[in-house]
């Protein structure tokens, strides 16, 4: 079915002023990969509030407006038609794995630039695709646990802990716990972590801001303690992980 899948345009928006989606209907798919800030959409009767890292799919030949303005708002977008539907329809999602999606976005700009041939852009299409294929195809979960798992990642910027969900949701942390545990593998403890480091990368991937200033707006008061955490978590230190990845961008060029 992805062969089928033509890319009909790619880029990335940037407004550092309000900004509002325009309202409009499109004949065809839309996928939105936001960056940076939040981007406010209205489509078929839901409205949905994009942070960095979330992913959206506006369906071809349904409406959809911003219905709020943004402020300092950093985007993919990337336009595509097939004969038959690729990605569910509710598509709201954070990807597994935001950085491999971002170098697929970079690449597929770069061959729009560069005027690569159309089937360079089909095949860097698909690829990101599949990559949210897999992720929306997996078990099914809980309800309870796709809620919490939503007030994580909406909270990544924040020191929060297991026993204030489990107060703000009104159950027991261990109860949570094992609910959490059978929906995505891991307990609550280990999903906040992660959550957090991947707003970290966000914060030093997509504005380039120093790793102290990096620290105080994910909520570390102490700086010594984000760098332990941060090579706890991903067995390098912030300074190595900003190499490492400056290093995977220029070999994709």
């Amino acid at each position: 079915m992805f062969e089928q899948v033509k890319n009909c345009g790619a880029g990335k928006f940037i407004s550092s002023h309000n900004w509002i989606h325009p309202d409009r209907v499109i004949d065809s798919y839309e996928l939105l990969f936001v960056t940076k800030g939040c981007v406010y959409l209205h489509q078929d009767g839901i409205d949905y509030e994009l942070h960095a890292n979330d992913i959206l799919l506006l369906e071809p030949n349904i409406r959809h407006f911003g219905y709020k303005p943004s402020t300092d708002t950093e985007f993919f977008w990337l336009h595509w038609t097939s004969p038959g539907k690729i990605l569910k329809k509710s598509l709201y999602t954070a990807p597994e794995n935001p950085y491999r999606i971002s170098l697929y976005f970079r690449q597929l700009i770069e061959a729009r630039v560069t005027n690569m041939p159309g089937e360079t852009m089909d095949y860097l299409t698909r690829l990101i695709l599949l990559e949210l294929f897999v992720n929306a195809n997996q078990s099914g979960t809980n309800a309870v646990a796709e809620k919490i798992r939503a007030w994580i990642k909406a909270n990544s910027h924040a020191p929060i802990t297991a026993s204030q969900i489990a107060d703000r949701f009104g159950y027991n942390v261990d109860y949570l716990n094992r609910l959490y545990k059978i929906s995505f593998q891991k307990n609550i403890k280990e999903a906040i972590n992660e959550e957090r480091i991947r707003y970290l990368k966000m914060l030093m991937l997509y504005d380039n801001m120093p790793l102290k200033e990096v620290a105080m707006k994910a909520g570390f008061s102490d700086y010594k303690y984000f760098l332990q955490f941060f090579k706890y978590h991903e067995g390098i230190t912030p300074t190595q992980f900003y190499k490492q990845f400056s290093k995977i961008y220029i070999n994709s060029r």
